[in-house]
């Protein structure tokens, strides 16, 4: 029989040890590369606390000090900051390869959607071969072919609203209509005729 506050305890204690070996572990950068400036903060929050109620004005204090490209921490990530057209361009542009991808969301990419949401994936072939399929969707060409669609939900939204709006509140369910018709007609095929309201 497995006793439980035992495996609790040896659980907990991995759990000390995982977030004391992050906590401290020192931040080595490769060769030929130097650290990005930014103002000091604490072990847990980083700089979270030394952001006040208007942020921006803070974030442009720390581009006078340090620079056009500094670093801040908030929590467990790094944020940089570009404060000029030049690191802009320099950096998204001209190092697209490393600042194409977005931040890894195993929650959403994988458990929600099974790896195959466009939208949670990280840079890599399968978000290439996803861009290039949705590319060649939304062509100004073929998406003239969705055109009809919808002009049609919109005159059936006009109809809708004229013909049923009780106390002035009901073109709200005819909006969600539409836009849910909308974009079920252009992606699946199918519309939705009519939003019944549950409660």
């Amino acid at each position: 029989m497995i006793d439980l506050s035992l495996l609790l305890k040896t659980a907990f204690l991995a759990a000390v040890i995982v977030f004391f070996y992050r906590l401290l572990k020192p931040r080595t950068v490769p060769n030929g590369l130097r650290t990005v400036p930014g103002p000091p903060g604490l072990p847990l929050l980083g700089n979270a606390h030394q952001i006040s109620q208007h942020p921006h004005q803070d974030y442009m204090r720390w581009a006078k000090e340090y620079g056009e490209v500094y670093k801040i921490r908030l929590g467990w990530n790094d944020w940089y900051m570009l404060n000029s057209p030049e690191a802009v361009k320099d950096i998204m542009d001209r190092q697209s390869a490393n600042t194409s991808s977005r931040h890894p969301m195993p929650v959403a990419s994988q458990a929600l959607s099974g790896g195959l949401r466009f939208l949670f994936m990280t840079y890599g072939p399968d978000w290439r071969r996803m861009r290039s399929l949705a590319h060649k969707l939304l062509t100004p060409k073929m998406s003239d072919t969705f055109q009809p669609s919808q002009d049609f939900e919109a005159k059936q939204l006009l109809y809708d609203i004229l013909t049923d709006n009780k106390d002035d509140t009901e073109f709200y369910m005819h909006i969600r209509r539409y836009t849910v018709s909308v974009m079920m007609t252009s992606t699946y095929g199918r519309r939705v005729p009519k939003w019944v309201r549950r409660f």
